[in-house]
């Protein structure tokens, strides 16, 4: 459990500077305090009151719970091709993968990366993308099989990922 007896003193510093800088909107205030490495505008532009309107809600947690969506993430969708082992990658399972893809009618290219990401690979790790060349190649090969089922269609322009040139297909009706 967390210290408990940072609060007073965080909050009596944001009291501190905030009073200084009555103007600024409290969700600004911690972006350009924090400065995270990605902007954070839903949070830097939050107006005041509705930031309080949230902190209300938080206290009751069936409210919480009621407004969660009903949304399921990218990586719970689709048939997992970035944390599985490259060998056991199969054209039945991109197959599936790219069924899933209709059926939520996913607007994308479909290249290696992009299913690889689809799965949510730490994306913002170009490094460990670019680490995964025998998964990539493997996808690469079974994209063109799909291709020659008829399952996609090649692309004219190439996808460009960090100077590294992928063939993109779209999917077939």
């Amino acid at each position: 459990m967390r210290d408990i007896n940072r609060i007073p003193i965080i909050l009596s510093e944001l009291e501190r500077i905030w009073k200084a800088n009555p103007d600024f909107r409290l969700g600004q205030l911690m972006v350009i305090a924090t400065k995270p490495n990605n902007p954070c505008p839903s949070v830097f532009n939050i107006e005041d009151e509705e930031l309080l309107k949230g902190l209300i809600a938080f206290e009751n947690r069936e409210q919480i719970q009621s407004q969660k969506s009903d949304e399921v993430p990218d990586w719970k969708k689709y048939p997992n091709v970035s944390r599985i082992k490259p060998e056991e990658i199969t054209i039945e399972l991109l197959e599936e993968m790219i069924n899933a893809i209709k059926l939520h009618k996913k607007k994308i290219v479909i290249t290696p990366i992009s299913l690889v990401r689809l799965n949510g690979a730490p994306v913002s790790d170009n490094n460990w993308i670019l680490s995964q060349k025998l998964r990539r190649k493997k996808i690469k090969n079974l994209l063109v099989q799909l291709k020659e089922k008829g399952v996609l269609e090649e692309r004219e322009l190439k996808q460009d990922f960090l100077g590294m040139k992928e063939v993109g297909y779209n999917l077939k009706e």
